[in-house]
């Protein structure tokens, strides 16, 4: 990577970082992804399934993604004052808010069926009236606003250890905020206290019986 792609990747992050608000929960940013001519970028990251929105956005199964108005919009190419297509991307890609407020489609929210530890995507541009938001059950982890206009990189977001969440919200006052490429991983169950100490409770009493009965060949 060249001194200048460096230099150009650290101010995307800072601008990330200095629009993210509620900044004590639990979610980190990192950039990059894997390149594919024609296809943008895609996730890089272990484990990861990734959306690629050739068959449109799922409305059903362990995914679903949901829309006031027209539901969820997807494109491919641009159309001047609509949406533009992210660089190096012919295929098809996710547009929120195409009209703006004018159909009352200005919010995209994509709900998983299990909670998940990372969410990653394609981003063509991050303006001042777009955002990012991720959820637990409803409740605001964090709001990431848009500070810059051109992107054109893979963001990755992770929850931090033992975290999770299972919701992101897109929105976007005027058109457009677009992305590709979707990617997510599921979180890797939290052992409950009380089993823990239930493992911790069966080995005692394994332990127990083993002296138990070495103490009565010994004997």
């Amino acid at each position: 990577m060249t001194t200048v792609k460096k230099l150009s990747m650290v101010a995307i992050g800072a601008t990330i970082w200095a629009g993210i608000t509620n900044p004590v929960s639990a979610i980190m940013v990192s950039l990059g992804g894997t390149s594919v001519p024609g296809q943008g970028q895609f996730s890089s990251v272990p484990g990861a399934k990734t959306i690629d929105f050739e068959s449109g956005a799922p409305t059903s199964g362990p995914v679903i993604y949901s829309a006031p108005g027209i539901g969820p919009t997807v494109v491919s190419g641009t159309i001047n004052y609509l949406f533009w297509t992210p660089k190096d991307d012919y295929t098809k890609y996710l547009t929120v808010a195409p009209f703006g407020d004018e159909r009352g489609n200005n919010n995209l929210s994509i709900s998983f069926a299990e909670k998940i530890d990372y969410f990653g995507m394609y981003l063509g541009s991050f303006d001042s009236y777009n955002s990012i938001a991720f959820y637990q059950d409803n409740v605001l982890l964090k709001l990431l606003n848009g500070l810059n206009d051109s992107v054109n990189i893979y963001v990755n977001f992770f929850a931090e250890k033992n975290e999770s969440f299972n919701k992101v919200v897109l929105a976007s006052s005027v058109p457009a905020f677009e992305t590709d490429n979707h990617a997510y991983r599921i979180a890797e169950p939290v052992p409950e206290p009380t089993t823990i100490l239930g493992s911790l409770a069966f080995g005692a009493v394994v332990s127990y019986w083993h002296r138990k009965r070495n103490n009565y060949r010994n004997s």
